[in-house]
């Protein structure tokens, strides 16, 4: 019976050592496909980034240029901003002013 046991140990070793070999060859497999897809995404991200990378620049340059020449416009014109500016303030007042009256309920007493 002590045989028997030893054989039974002695194949459950054997069958561990096998799984843990199997474990091991399963890590390396996966390790070495996340490091291509990593570099395969990294390839992709970058050539993303090479190729956006002018465009942003020139939209950049774009938008600085239209907002100095917002701003000198309004230093050559400064009565006619202020004018607008003020017109457009008193306009977005009367239209707040109109849709908040309009939408308050009708004050209840307590005595109804």
């Amino acid at each position: 019976m002590a045989a028997n046991t030893d054989d039974i140990r002695a194949s459950v070793s054997k069958d561990i050592a096998a799984l843990q070999q199997e474990v091991s060859r399963l890590q390396k497999m996966i390790s070495a496909q996340g490091a291509e897809a990593y570099y395969e995404v990294r390839g992709r991200a970058s050539k993303a980034y090479d190729e956006a990378l002018p465009r942003a620049k020139n939209a950049v340059a774009q938008i600085r240029a239209e907002g100095a020449a917002a701003a000198g416009a309004a230093r050559e014109h400064a009565a006619a901003t202020t004018t607008a500016l003020v017109l457009a303030g008193a306009v977005g007042f009367l239209i707040g002013y109109l849709l908040s009256g309009s939408s308050q309920p009708q004050p209840r007493h307590w005595w109804r």
